[in-house]
């Protein structure tokens, strides 16, 4: 099955379903069901003491990391330019989306639904780009 890294705590943003679009700076052919693993880096610490991250996130130390923490669909990347001209997805990001990602001219939204959050991590070293995980999975 496909695999997405992303640091901590935007990987548990995803699986939870507070963050519904991932910005990238590249974009994939592939669309379908997508585990989410949050890697092992730990920059994203200080800013889970600022708004809108520490709604979500109340100890970052105890967020998983090297591990598949859940599953979402990807339904569809488009340039962000393009997602800015949609009526439909501009009505549908919020303030907290805006601050999540990453919405330079020139980077790509990744569309998420249906978040699932794993019971209990799956510890695994990931890579970057999309990747593929052959292993059990235990939701």
């Amino acid at each position: 099955m496909k695999v997405l890294s992303l640091l901590q705590p935007w990987a548990s943003l995803v699986v939870i379903g507070s963050k519904k679009i991932e910005t990238r700076n590249w974009r994939s052919a592939y669309r379908g069901e997508l585990l989410i693993h949050a890697s092992g880096g730990k920059k994203g610490g200080i800013l889970t003491t600022e708004p809108p991250f520490k709604k979500y996130i109340l100890n970052f130390d105890s967020l998983p990391f090297s591990a598949i923490i859940g599953k979402v669909i990807l339904d569809d990347i488009v340039p962000i330019e393009q997602l800015y001209l949609s009526d439909a997805h501009l009505n549908t990001l919020t303030l907290e989306e805006k601050a999540f990602g990453d919405y330079a001219r020139g980077r790509y939204a990744w569309l998420l639904s249906d978040p699932v959050e794993f019971r209990q991590p799956i510890f695994t070293k990931g890579t970057l780009r999309l990747w593929e995980y052959s292993g059990e999975l235990e939701e």
